[in-house]
């Protein structure tokens, strides 16, 4: 390595080349990475839908849910099952177990779905598919006072002109109804044609179709033959023949039903600002850039292609490359000012250039990670924008101890080349380990599992990239930039020299008259400094856990819209789910015209309404920018939600304008093949809860769904030749449809359904009426053949693991209880009694509170590893197994830093703030594996144990302070931010800017009192396993072994036998090596009697020990000792 380093020192064209090309590979790599919001992951889930057509929840759940669960469950690699049996619909989710391909898994699931052969007939082909989180870029709306079938011709013209452009590929529907052909059949028809329902589907059917025939082989070449009767338009449907007589009267379907071109029935629809809206989702796919995406769709809404009425506005909404942007200002604005303050921080303690040349360590370990990112699958996204962000702190730590050095040795006059490269090689092993260690910290965040831990990946590669760009930098080019500067202590500059000088001279009196005794006296008391530390560890960690220091995944903070999600109850007719949603809308409305009165601005920019189903819908809200908003989100959500009140038949309403959940909650789980029990233990669960302070919002995943009618045959019905599933398939049909064809109409597809009409799907009388045809071609009423029970059956049902399942869920307020008392309560109150009361039930966590138990079980385990690594490094480069414990015994007092910091400013410890607690552990170890290697090379060369310490720091000093203030420095303009995009970073930032500020007082006071308390615990084991110490015996890098009586000795400390004489009888704090050098200086001068100056027995032994060695030295030098 020294050869290396000195090669390049010499060779300054081979570093300023190496310079330019990681600076031109990086600015290329950039210039053409792909630039995202979020990168493509998988979610490792793969879902499983089947439609079964009229069916009820119970019978999707009986049918579909377990058949497939059954085929599935035991598949490697399925981690859980999640499913859902909802009306006419079964989902499957299926889980993937961390370290297994989804693809392989997919495709096995895929195999055991496709080989169950005992659907029903009505169910549909089920569709698996991997889901994977999907770039949505923007969405076009197109909205204005038109019906909806003009709305949806434009927004097809959009979408194909949109995806013909270059930068375009991925553009599709939502929020608007598909097309259906509905042909919609009564009774009275069918009674007065002797038709039946399934006579009028099959004609249908089967008169509208193409069919190739065959191919006949001519001399001129083959030709093929096709049967062409497809229609397409409703009208052509009307004149499709059902029935042909003798005669050669024709029945035909506009004859028997009316048929309607339209859309599907239902409320799904959307508006925008109050007027009909359609809206398209752009996406970005492969390698487009987020950037011309949007560039693309905002030049084309200025100049659309297709013709737009007038009063039809196109306009792009939720543009999420604007949040991709401004993430990349904050970063370069942060980094420019960061940088600048960096500058200033370091000129005022060393000479300009080499300022300068510290400070481009930046920008070149910047680039070199954007060269290597991509080749790693990474992108420039918001999360490899924090990562940057986050390294920007530390990245030139390494650059300042190296040029610190080679300073230092320029002031004692090794100048030139000489003073560079001695300057860098001296500190090269303990920076390449300070790096190594910092990288280890970091690599257990590649292997983060779940979604999440595929999203922070890019975190540690951004990180781990750029630390080794910079180790490069400090150690191979920043040396041969500093080998040509002058040995000056100070610039010639007139004002900056003069500031530099009082700097200069002001910190060396602050080493010399107030550093160096203060750590003396921390020294001499060495105990009492580290309970010191141990004591304000405890009260850090106490706040924590007494929640005056709140501990939460993500943090509270206000986003740029407001949302409102409604759900209806099952049995709720549409007019009254149209009219709440309605409701809703309208208060959003007068809100946004009250707060223009009220503020004289527009708080309120734009309102979008969508009408999910017959059940649910939503409402969104973009409110103006945060920093322009004169009034926060929350108080406006908090006036939108009094403004609406309560609205009937509603089973769920929320309001939402934060980008996270608020505040804590507990999700529990409650599983069971009994639906009964679970209705009961969910009930009491709820009671409990309600029972306990802070404890609100209490609910139940169980919802009672739709009023049932259930068909049970009479005996009459056998004699007549019906069964049960004859009986059914006509309900069915006549009820919910019978779907005879999906054509492609365009770019559309087109179902085309067979069904009464909706008056008289809408009544019971028409049902109790209706006629059953039997095999012979007559009819009879259904009352006749069958009974009618009245029943409510479930809205839905969950499952997990194969078992019925019921969610309770509740929110916690923060301010006057805690996660952890209600679940410590809970569980000990009912939960840990749930089976005996109720055979065969069992609880979990469910949820975020879920997510997070396992998120802090896998950090637990990794941070262990990381710990494990740091050691090998660290005893390694020591040569020893015990100091490598003090250095990392260090760790957790960094953290009182970053934890100070967050109750100073008020802020909720989160991910983001654990993510800088890793950085910060890292920069601990790397101040103090320089000064701990200080201290060693002091002792190897033969100074003393208290000199080496004061010396190493106080040659250290300067270093670490200008690590901790640059750190510090770079990422205040961060902290200052008050823009949306900084609020995710700021708990990171706080988390690694304090936590540096008080590492910088653990490496300056507690690691040196540590060590020299390290070497207290050696001297003492050693002299109790030898029994006699001698200076052989006593290592500085010499392992621990144990024995509590010699620690519990050495703790308890030496009192001098007299008071009054101080000099001569030490204090308590003297360690046994210095009580042996005492005894052996005593023995050598021959006149002092053989006479410890100390009580404590293990030091006289000590004394006594150097005592007879040193007079036997002086007695084969032929010295003669006095008598005595």
């Amino acid at each position: 390595m020294n050869a290396v380093i000195a090669w390049f020192a010499e060779n300054k064209v081979a570093a300023n080349l190496l310079m330019v090309f990681i600076l031109i590979a990086g600015a290329l790599s950039l210039g053409s990475a792909r630039k995202e919001i979020l990168p493509n992951i998988s979610l490792d889930l793969i879902t499983i839908t089947a439609a079964y057509p009229g069916a009820s929840p119970e019978d999707v759940e009986k049918s579909v849910i377990t058949r497939i669960e059954s085929a599935i469950y035991d598949v490697e690699g399925i981690k859980s099952l999640e499913s859902r049996a909802n009306e006419h619909l079964g989902l499957v989710t299926v889980e993937i177990a961390y370290g297994y391909d989804v693809k392989e898994v997919l495709n096995e699931v895929k195999a055991r779905v496709d080989g169950i052969g005992t659907f029903p007939s009505d169910v549909e082909r089920p569709i698996i598919k991997e889901i994977s989180v999907r770039n949505l870029v923007a969405y076009v709306l197109i909205s204005g006072p038109a019906d909806m079938r003009s709305l949806k011709n434009i927004a097809k013209n959009i979408k194909s002109d949109l995806t013909a452009l270059d930068t375009i590929s991925q553009v599709e529907h939502t929020t608007s109804k598909p097309f259906e052909i509905a042909i919609e059949v009564s009774e009275s028809s069918l009674q007065r044609y002797g038709l039946s329902f399934t006579e009028v589907a099959a004609a249908v059917r089967q008169s509208s179709l193409d069919l190739p025939t065959g191919v006949i082989k001519t001399a001129q070449g083959d030709i093929s033959i096709k049967a062409k009767g497809q229609v397409y338009w409703g009208d052509e449907f009307e004149e499709i023949v059902v029935r042909a007589l003798p005669d050669g009267a024709q029945v035909l379907v506009r004859d028997v039903a009316s048929v309607t071109d339209g859309f599907k029935a239902g409320l799904s629809s959307a508006e925008f600002n109050g007027q009909p809206a359609v809206a398209l989702s752009v996406y970005r796919v492969g390698q487009q850039n987020i950037l011309d995406i949007s560039d693309a769709l905002k030049e084309y809404v200025a100049n659309p292609r297709t013709y737009v009425p007038d009063n039809i506005k196109v306009e792009v909404w939720q543009d999420s490359s604007v949040y991709f942007k401004s993430r990349m200002d904050l970063l370069t604005e942060n980094a420019v000012g960061g940088l600048a303050l960096l500058f200033v921080i370091l000129l005022m303690f060393l000479r300009f250039g080499l300022s300068f040349w510290v400070s481009l360590g930046i920008p070149i370990s910047f680039m070199g990670a954007f060269w290597l990112l991509p080749l790693f699958g990474g992108s420039i996204n918001m999360i490899s924008l924090f990562a940057f962000i986050l390294v920007l702190g530390v990245v030139v730590d390494d650059a300042i101890i190296v040029g610190e050095n080679i300073f230092t040795l320029h002031r004692k006059g090794v100048v030139g080349l000489k003073g560079a490269i001695l300057g860098a090689q001296e500190v090269a092993k303990p920076v390449v380990f300070a790096v190594l260690t910092t990288i280890i910290a970091f690599l257990p965040m590649v292997f983060l599992p779940g979604p999440e831990g595929k999203l922070m990946q890019v975190i540690p590669i951004v990180v781990i990239a750029t630390l080794i760009f910079s180790l490069l930098e400090s150690l191979l080019i920043l040396p041969a930039h500093l080998s040509g500067t002058k040995g000056d202590d100070i610039d010639n500059i007139p004002v900056l020299g003069k500031v530099q000088a009082r700097f200069s001279y002001g910190l060396e009196r602050f080493i010399n008259y107030v550093y160096k005794p203060f750590l003396e006296k921390c020294l001499t008391w060495r105990y009492m400094s580290l309970f010191s530390f141990i004591a304000i560890l405890i009260v850090a960690f106490a706040l924590v856990g007494s929640g005056w220091l709140k501990l939460v995944m993500f943090s509270t903070i206000e986003g740029d819209t407001a949302r409102s999600e409604v759900t209806f109850a099952q049995a709720a007719p549409i007019t009254v789910v149209r009219q709440g949603i309605k409701s809703l809308e309208n208060a959003a409305f007068e809100i946004k015209r009250e707060l223009k009165q009220e503020t004289g601005e527009e708080q309120i920019l734009h309102i979008f309404t969508t009408y999910a189903n017959e059940t649910s819908g939503s409402i969104v809200i973009e409110l103006a920018a945060s920093e322009n908003r004169k009034i926060s989100g929350t108080m406006i959500t908090d006036r939108w939600r009094k403004k609406v009140g309560d609205l009937p038949e509603v089973t769920e309403l929320t309001f939402k304008s934060t980008l996270s959940q608020t505040g804590s909650s507990v999700n529990l789980e409650l599983s069971s093949n009994s639906l009964e029990d679970l209705k009961a233990a969910s009930e009491g669960l709820k009671a409990r809860l309600a029972e306990y302070d802070g404890v609100y919002g209490i609910t139940d995943s169980f919802q009672k769904g739709k009023q049932e009618l259930q068909i049970e045959l009479k005996p009459v019905a056998r004699n007549l030749g019906l069964s049960l599933d004859e009986v059914a398939a006509q309900v069915r049909q006549a009820y919910h449809g019978a779907e005879v064809q999906n054509l492609q109409r365009g770019e559309n597809d087109v179902k085309v359904v067979v069904r009464y009409p909706a008056e008289e799907r809408s009544s019971l009388w028409y049902l109790e009426n209706m006629y059953i045809r039997l095999r012979d071609g007559s009819s009879v009423p259904l009352l006749t053949v069958a009974d009618i029970q009245y029943g409510v059956g479930a809205a839905y049902i969950k499952r997990h693991n194969r078992r019925r399942i019921i969610q309770v869920n509740a929110k916690i307020d923060d301010s006057i209880s805690s996660e952890v008392k209600v679940m410590t309560a809970i569980k000990a109150e009912f939960l840990t009694s749930i089976a005996d009361n109720y055979p065969g039930m069992r609880w979990a966590v469910a949820g975020s509170q879920k997510d997070k138990a396992e998120f802090q079980s896998y950090l637990k385990t990794s941070f262990f590893f990381a710990l494990l690594g740091m050691y090998v490094m660290m005893a390694t480069l020591f040569r020893s197994y015990a100091q490598p414990l003090m250095v990392m015994f260090a760790i957790p007092f960094g953290l009182i830093g970053a934890l100070i910091g967050h109750m100073l400013l008020g802020m909720e410890v989160t991910l983001w703030s654990l993510v800088g607690m890793i950085a910060v552990s890292g920069v601990v170890v790397n101040d103090n594996l320089v000064l701990v290697d200080y201290i060693n090379r002091k002792r190897d060369e033969g100074e003393s144990l208290m000199d080496s310490i004061r010396e190493a720091g106080a040659a250290r000093f300067r270093p670490i302070m200008l690590t901790s203030l640059t750190t510090f420095g770079g990422l205040t303009p961060l902290m200052l931010e008050t823009s949306l995009q900084a609020q995710f970073l700021i708990p990171m930032a706080v988390s690694l800017a304090f936590g540096v500020m008080f590492a910088t007082v653990v490496s300056l006071i507690l690691v040196p009192a540590a060590y020299y308390i390290l070497h207290d615990f050696e001297s003492a084991l050693t002299s109790i396993l030898k029994g006699k110490p001698s200076a052989d015996a006593l290592p500085v890098t010499d392992g621990l072994a144990g024995s509590v009586d010699g620690i519990a000795g050495l703790a308890s400390a030496a009192v001098p036998t007299s008071g009054s004489d101080m000099d001569e009888k030490r204090q308590w704090h003297v360690g046994l090596d210095e009580a042996y050098e005492q005894g052996h200086k005593d023995g050598l001068t021959g006149s002092t009697p053989r006479n410890a100056p100390y009580d404590l027995e293990v030091l006289v032994a000590s004394w006594e020990a150097g005592w007879d060695d040193g007079r036997e030295e002086l007695e084969m030098s032929g010295g003669k000792p006095a008598k005595g």
